[in-house]
């Protein structure tokens, strides 16, 4: 309220008003008005340009987490920079509420863009929970980095899950060990558990899923 009547009495241009006003707004959560103040400050060579860059990701995830369908979740992707929508921390949050909503394709051509960009073991695990409907298409992007990328646990995880998805139950046990050989995890120890299952090995499922919660 302080900050409005500020604003009201003409110190609206005011830098040290509007790094208060971007300050509050940040901590209410209204991204739009973070956003606006960040471009007018950038504008007048008043803001740190690195912690600009950190305020504006922050305020585009915020955005993001708000949205409550895939076709608002889409339109705000559309509308973000791409320097910020390849970023391995952008791209980790907004993944999985790709995800959530029913925009695997979209979460994948994110996440190879990312990758591509920068290469990121954790966020190529994410690679192998998008249910898209081309599976072959994206086990073969996988392989290719994988040319690059042998000793990537992460990879070798996203690889073990999509060959489950297409049935190649011989690749993904192969992918799967060589995953947790290299680092193991729940994840992935989970994953062979449902390969197992799948596979009428009871005993073997339970032995995974037991490896699965002592990590």
């Amino acid at each position: 309220d302080a900050l409005h009547e500020l604003h009201d009495s003409g110190v609206k241009g005011h830098p040290g008003a509007m790094s208060l006003e971007l300050k509050a707004q940040q901590q209410a959560g209204n991204w739009d008005e973070v956003l606006s103040l960040l471009d007018q400050l950038e504008k007048d060579e008043t803001a740190d340009a690195q912690i600009a860059e950190q305020l504006r990701q922050q305020a585009w995830l915020g955005k993001v987490s708000r949205q409550e369908d895939l076709a608002g979740l889409t339109a705000c992707l559309k509308n973000i920079p791409a320097g910020i929508r390849r970023r391995g921390k952008f791209v980790a949050d907004a993944v999985p509420a790709l995800i959530r909503h029913g925009g695997c394709s979209l979460a994948q051509q994110l996440l190879a863009d990312s990758l591509n960009a920068q290469w990121d073991s954790e966020l190529v695990a994410l690679y192998g929970d998008c249910q898209s409907g081309n599976v072959v298409a994206q086990i073969e992007q996988a392989e290719k980095w994988l040319s690059h990328h042998k000793q990537d646990a992460g990879l070798l995880l996203a690889l073990g899950k999509l060959c489950m998805r297409q049935q190649l139950w011989g690749k993904a046990q192969n992918y799967l060990d060589a995953s947790i050989s290299l680092a193991p995890s729940q994840a992935a120890y989970t994953a062979l558990g449902q390969l197992a299952e799948r596979l009428g090995k009871s005993d073997d499922a339970a032995r995974y899923y037991q490896s699965a919660m002592k990590l």
